[in-house]
Order: C-alpha cells, then sequence, then structure tokens
C-alpha cells in the first residue's frame, strides 16, 4: 500500500490519541515512584545493602528532581498545547479554519520545534538514570528475599492480566504509596494490577529502593518519553503536510487541505478528552513532589540545569520573542516552571468546580 500523507497523518492521529491515553498514568507513577524512594519502609538500616540502597536512592535524586522539577512541567506544557492546538478544529468551522491557517502553521513549526528540545531534554536526564538502574539490577540480585517477592508477584500478575503499565508493579512493596498507585490504576481500567498491587500492603519488604528504580521509576519515564515523541513525530508530520497547503486554486490542494481539516477535527473530541485526563494528574503529581524532602543543594542543581537549557536555546532559536518558542522561554526557570504547575493546577481545580486550594505540604 502507498503510504500517503493521508494515511500517515491518519496514523499518528491515531498513535498520538493513544500516547495521549497512556502518559498521564506513566506520568504520575514516575513521581510515585520517586515519591517512593522517601517512604520509611524504602531503605533499610543497619546493613551493607542497606547503605547501598541509600547511595541508590540519594544517587538517583539529583537527576531525578532535575527531571520532576524542570522538565516534567515543559512536558506538560506540551500536551497543552496539543489540546489547545485541537480546539482550532473544533471551534473553527472549515472557513475560518481555511482562512487562519498561515497562523496555525507559524504555531505548528513551533511546537514541533519544542517537542524535539523537550524530548532531547529526557534522553540527557535519562542517560544518568539508567547507570543508576543497572546499580539497582546488581543490587536487587544481592537482596535475596526482595528478588523473591518481586518474582512471585510479577509471575501473579502475568497470570491475572496482560497490563502495558506491568512495570507499575514495583510500587507494591512500599507501604501507602502502594494503595495511592492501586487506586489510580483502578480508575485507569487497570483493576487486576491494582488488586496486585494493593496486596503489596501484606509485604514488609525493606530495600524497596533498588526495585523501585529498576522496575518501576525508569520504565515509567521511558513510557512517558514514548507519549512525548508522539507528540513531537505529530507535529513533525503535520508541519510537512500543511507546508504543501500554500499554493491556492489547486484542485488537487484543497481536497488535501478538506481531507486534512476533516480527519483532524473527526479524532479532536477524543484526543482533547485525554489531554483533560492528562491535565486531572496535575494536582497529584505535585502532591508527590511536595512529599519529597527538599535537599538544600535541589534548588541550585535544577536552576544551572535550566540556565543551561535557556542558553542553548536562544543560541539555535534566537531571541525566540514570539509564539510557541517564547512561551517555551518563560518555562526554562525555576520560577517559570512553578508557575506553570500553579497555573495550570488551578485551571484543572477551576475545570474541575473546586475551590480547595494545595498547601505547601505533603497532602
Amino acid at each position: 500500500m502507498k503510504i500517503t500523507k493521508g494515511t500517515e497523518t491518519r496514523a499518528q492521529l491515531y498513535m498520538l490519541d493513544e500516547q495521549l491515553n497512556s502518559i498521564p498514568l506513566s506520568m504520575r507513577v514516575s513521581t510515585l515512584a520517586m515519591r517512593s524512594l522517601y517512604a520509611e519502609a524504602s531503605v533499610g538500616s543497619g546493613s551493607e545493602t542497606a547503605v547501598k540502597a541509600a547511595k541508590l536512592r540519594d544517587d538517583t535524586r539529583q537527576y531525578a528532581m532535575i527531571y520532576i522539577k524542570g522538565v516534567l512541567p515543559l512536558s506538560i506544557s506540551l500536551v497543552r498545547s496539543i489540546r489547545e492546538f485541537f480546539e482550532y478544529y473544533e471551534i473553527w468551522d472549515w472557513e475560518e479554519w481555511e482562512e487562519r491557517l498561515p497562523e496555525i502553521i507559524e504555531e505548528v513549526k513551533g511546537y514541533k520545534l519544542c517537542c524535539m528540545e523537550v524530548v532531547k531534554m529526557h534522553e540527557q536526564i535519562m542517560g544518568p538514570l539508567k547507570r543508576r538502574q543497572d546499580e539497582a539490577k546488581v543490587l536487587v540480585k544481592e537482596l535475596t528475599e526482595l528478588s523473591a517477592e518481586y518474582e512471585g508477584k510479577r509471575v501473579d500478575l502475568e497470570r491475572s492480566a496482560n497490563s502495558k503499565y506491568w512495570w507499575a508493579i514495583g510500587l507494591a512493596f512500599v507501604p501507602e504509596v502502594n494503595l495511592i498507585a492501586s487506586h489510580i490504576l483502578a480508575t485507569g481500567a487497570e483493576t487486576p494490577l491494582s488488586k496486585s498491587i494493593a496486596k503489596g500492603a501484606e509485604c514488609k519488604v525493606y530495600d524497596s529502593a533498588a526495585i523501585v528504580v529498576d522496575k518501576t521509576l525508569i520504565p515509567a519515564l521511558s513510557a512517558f518519553i514514548d507519549g512525548l515523541t508522539a507528540i513531537a513525530g505529530f507535529f513533525y508530520v503535520t508541519e510537512q503536510e500543511m507546508g504543501s497547503f500554500q499554493s491556492k486554486g489547486d484542485r488537487a490542494i484543497e481536497f488535501k487541505k478538506m481531507l486534512h481539516y476533516k480527519m483532524v477535527r473527526d479524532k479532536a473530541n477524543s484526543i482533547r478528552n485525554n489531554c483533560q485526563k492528562f491535565c486531572a494528574m496535575i494536582p497529584g503529581v505535585r502532591t508527590d513532589l511536595l512529599c519529597i524532602p527538599n535537599s538544600g543543594t535541589d534548588d541550585t542543581n535544577v536552576d544551572l540545569w535550566l540556565k543551561n537549557q535557556r542558553e542553548e536555546f536562544q543560541k539555535k532559536y534566537g531571541a525566540a520573542d514570539k509564539g510557541p518558542k517564547k512561551t517555551f522561554m518563560s518555562y526554562l526557570t525555576s520560577d517559570g516552571a512553578k508557575q506553570l504547575m500553579l497555573e495550570l493546577i488551578g485551571l484543572q481545580m477551576a475545570a474541575d468546580g473546586s475551590s480547595r486550594l494545595f498547601s505547601n505540604s505533603c497532602i
């Protein structure tokens, strides 16, 4: 079958919709995993393996905090941009959409660049975190009791469900956190996995930090990156396709434009609903972050990392004085990232009809 721009766009739309349905859970599980590293039972005491587990946790922390305080807000802004893009196809009729096409094309170009930058940032952070995963694999082998518990749960899970979120099982070993994860998975129609994780409350396994890093944190982040890559891929294909819409009066081009408009419009409601599910996870994500003890060097490391990213972005793209690139630049500071999170939480609370404010404590 010949691959045309129309079939490629359709494929990208379905892939985007599927990934947007998955990434809210992978985002929340990744922040729960980081939170679980500081739960009471995640690191034992007194033994040599406990010392190694504590070191693994603290070595993971530096890059994980850069991720959740710097990269994650930027990732969330991309999902918001997807939602806004698809609103064009629901709000505007064909004539108005066609009239505004030049400005839409400029926005798509900006979104594509920002997506590529965020994916690159994720990959930069994942390098050091995967090295921690290698250390965790070695440590898990030393923890024979933990290894046996994990393998037993994994086998039980495989018997009960073929879940694509299998990596969440690592949270079963962390009291309290496992109950939160169980509830989230249950609301996402992952009931067998939810029940398996909830049963972890009966286990009292210490030194679970290693299993969380190896089996949950890194796989959840990898799944999240896959979702962001799908967003970048969609904007790349859309930019290429829209670039061919510039000529006027050509009947073949007019047909392609109409086909594009109808395909995207037909999928717009589903994709926007999945974006809303993603936004609904943001208050819980912030709660996880507030539950992680703050180190004196965390903010300094995040500030330095964001400053380097901002300078690199400016070198590549110039002043970025308008559009998505300008917005993206404004989030490449600690204050900008924090403001974005608070803004999105406020929007979500308004959408939920809630007036409850979040305090700066673990709730």
